[in-house]
This record gives C-alpha cells, sequence and structure tokens, in this order.
C-alpha cells in the first residue's frame, strides 16, 4: 500500500467524521534459504548448481527462484533495502528481492560473510589456491556500494587484520571481524578485530589459545559473542565486553567436534556441536554453562531466526540430494518443514511492515473487523503469492478493524 492511498483514507474519513489511527506491524514477507548444491571436491565440477529459493509462510510454499551457474557454494547472504546480496565463491551478486533479477555483480575473491552500514556492503575474506592451501591476500576486509557493488575501501594487512576472516557484525557504530586464519589447515589463529570507522582505527582482541578458529559472530548491545570451532575437534564460547574490552573464553564441555549451526534470539546463544543429536542453550550472560534446548535434532546445516515469531529455521542435507528446512518453536517443538535444494546453508528473514488503519468512528457503529476499500466498502478478494489481498488493480488492500 502507497503513502498516496493511506493519505487519502485518512482525508476522506476527516471528511466524513472519522477518527482513524495509521501504523504498521512487523511481518515475516519471506524467507530465503541458500542452497549450496553439490561439487566434486576433487575435480571442481558442480553436479548440482547453487540455488536461491523462497519459502511464503503465509502460504506454506517453496520455490525455487533463482539459479546460481558457474559458482561452487554460497558461504552467505544478507538483505539491505529490498535487495538480497549474496556471496558465492569468490563472487558477490545482488538480487532484487521482489522480482529476483539479478542487478549486479563483482569478484571479490575468497568473499565470506557479509554486513552492511550507510549504504555499504562489508566483506570478509579467505580462501584457498588450485592446489588446495592457503591463498595470502592483501585484504581480508573490503567494502563495496550497495547499489551498483563498485569498490568503495578496504583495510589492508597494514592496517586491518592479517589472517583470513569470517563473521562480521555492527555494534556501538563499530565493525566486528571474526579473525580465524581458517584456510591454513593447522595454523589458526583466534582474534576479533575491532574497526571504528569514524577514527579509522583498528584493534584487536585476543581469545586465548581456547579460543582459535572463530566462525560465528554476534554483536547485542555492549557484548560480542563468537563460537570457536578450534581444532574442529571441540567447541568453545567467547565473550567480548566491548565497554570494557574484557574478554572471556569458556570450554564447551564435552564437545569432540566444532560447531556448525548457531543463531541468537532472546538474549539465548543456540548452537549445535557437529554430530550431536541435541540443539544447546547458553545465556549470553553465562556462557559458561549450557542446557540442552532440543533432545531430537537432526544434523543442522544452518539456521536463523525469525525476530517476529521467535521460530527456529534449520536446514537438514545429505549434501548430494536433498535439503528440508524444520521450522521449531520457542520451546523447540516441531511447527513444520519444508523440502528445498541440496545443501541449505543460510536462511535469510525478508521482515517487513504491514500499514494498516483503525476507526473508532461512531459514524459507522455497525463495523466489523474485515477487509474494506477506502469507501469502507467490505471486500473479499484472493491473496497473491506474499499472502496479501489484492484489488482488482493489484493494490494490496488495508484492513480496517474498529474498537
Amino acid at each position: 500500500m502507497v503513502m498516496g492511498k493511506v493519505l487519502s483514507g485518512v482525508v476522506l474519513a476527516a471528511m466524513l467524521g472519522t477518527v482513524l489511527v495509521v501504523g504498521a506491524q512487523s511481518y515475516l514477507h519471506q524467507v530465503f534459504v541458500l542452497n549450496e548444491g553439490w561439487s566434486d571436491w576433487q575435480t571442481g565440477e558442480v553436479m548440482v548448481a547453487p540455488t536461491i529459493g523462497v519459502y511464503d509462510p503465509a502460504l506454506g510454499v517453496y520455490e525455487t527462484v533463482a539459479s546460481i551457474e558457474g559458482v561452487g557454494f554460497i558461504s552467505d547472504a544478507i538483505l539491505v533495502d529490498g535487495s538480497l546480496l549474496v556471496a558465492a565463491d569468490g563472487q558477490l551478486l545482488k538480487y532484487d528481492s521482489d522480482s529476483y533479477e539479478l542487478l549486479a555483480s563483482v569478484d571479490v575473491i575468497g568473499a565470506r560473510k557479509l554486513a552492511e552500514r550507510d549504504g555499504l556492503i562489508y566483506v570478509t575474506r579467505g580462501d584457498v589456491d588450485d592446489l588446495g592451501m592457503n591463498l595470502p591476500l592483501d585484504s581480508y576486509l573490503q567494502w563495496f556500494n550497495a547499489d551498483d557493488l563498485t569498490w568503495a575501501g578496504e583495510l589492508t594487512t597494514s592496517n586491518g587484520p592479517e589472517y583470513a576472516t569470517e563473521g562480521l557484525a555492527w555494534s556501538n557504530n563499530r565493525l566486528y571481524i571474526a579473525i580465524n586464519n581458517a584456510f591454513d589447515w593447522g595454523n589458526e589463529v583466534g582474534f576479533v578485530g575491532e574497526w571504528d570507522p569514524n577514527s579509522d582505527t583498528y584493534t584487536e582482541f585476543d581469545l586465548g589459545e581456547e579460543g582459535k578458529n572463530p566462525n560465528r559472530l554476534f554483536a547485542e548491545n555492549d557484548q560480542v559473542v563468537t563460537v570457536n570451532n578450534r581444532n574442529y575437534v571441540s567447541t568453545s564460547l567467547s565473550s567480548i565486553m566491548t565497554s570494557s574490552g574484557t574478554v572471556q573464553t569458556y570450554g564447551v564441555a564435552e564437545s569432540t567436534a566444532g560447531c556448525l549451526a548457531a543463531a541468537v534470539v532472546g538474549g539465548e546463544l543456540k548452537y549445535q556441536i557437529t554430530g550431536e543429536n541435541a540443539v544447546r542453550s547458553s545465556s549470553l550472560q553465562g556462557l559458561d554453562e549450557s542446557s540442552v534446548w532440543i533432545d531430537d535434532a537432526p544434523a543442522f546445516y544452518g539456521a536463523a531466526v525469525d525476530p517476529v515469531s521467535g521460530h527456529w529455521y534449520g536446514s537438514v542435507t545429505d549434501y548430494t540430494t536433498y535439503g528440508i528446512v524444520e521450522i521449531r518453536g520457542e520451546e523447540g517443538d516441531l511447527l513444520s518443514s519444508f523440502e528445498c535444494g541440496v545443501s541449505p546453508g543460510v536462511i535469510c528473514m525478508d521482515v517487513r511492515n504491514a500499514s494498516y488503519i483503525l476507526s473508532n468512528s461512531e459514524d459507522i457503529p455497525a463495523v466489523k473487523p474485515g477487509l474494506y476499500d477506502l469507501r469502507g466498502r467490505a471486500i473479499q478478494n484472493p491473496r497473491d503469492r506474499h499472502g496479501w489481498f489484492l484489488d482488482a488493480n493489484g493494490n494490496k488492500i488495508i484492513q480496517l478493524t474498529g474498537w
């Protein structure tokens, strides 16, 4: 619904002597599922191309909307101002989040994870060469203009991270970067970089011997949390209080592998140790302790949380033939699931605002909750693929509710 229609409705209501309140409510519009496909790691041949899929939570329908040819994997994706940004095997791609049309692309060697701030897309980097060995780069953090993906800047190894980087997030106008050197097997490191773009100052926090190989990084309030894969045979969690610079790292009890899927919701870190059929939960204020959140979990590959409902979306795959996404409630109970593509590793929540109008006018005492056009006429129309009701011209319809 465009603003012009809202204003017309308000003006019309004033003429009729009614009082209208215009507002908006967040809702989950769609869920993007990034399927990595399947590549033969020995030959490099792509057996199943990566795809982009969309799940409509209102209709419970999933469909493939784009295929990404010529790439072997997808490492991350984020939504920015109506566009889906995708890091895929040395490329940064931009898609329209409604038409799913490819709008722009740029080569970014070793592109890993993405973050956005003030019209810029920040990219962490790390890769291997043709022989499968660590690929040294001059810069492990670059950024690009969000509108056309042109290059905008970087931190080089002389004034930024000196090793391959992974997760990143903004907190208090500073960018925090997980530094792990993960492509130099056996030589992993554990640092978190802090970059202040206003003063262009860069510092690092040492996570200690137990905090090597940080992979996932989350920022909430004044705290940065990392999930560390260490040497891939155990997991640890690190906490940085950005206001004081205090660093604490905790080994995860009885973990015998690294962490694969993780997400933060409601002040809790939900994560799964590879090989365990459970999902653990730790308070961000008590990372040294954990409890079992889901005790019957499959092996999740990726995970994300719907910020509106708090539901967990966890992907499951055998990496060659199938992929499904489970939807779990806040207590971990299985609500539903849907099939998707092969190797669904990244999930993005497209949350939008739905406009609404409320009326308390005594001039329309017989009004009942329902769908109305701006002349107050009750209407019954089919929904579009995203669950919106449409008028004869294809415009989204407001909902009028009396109180």
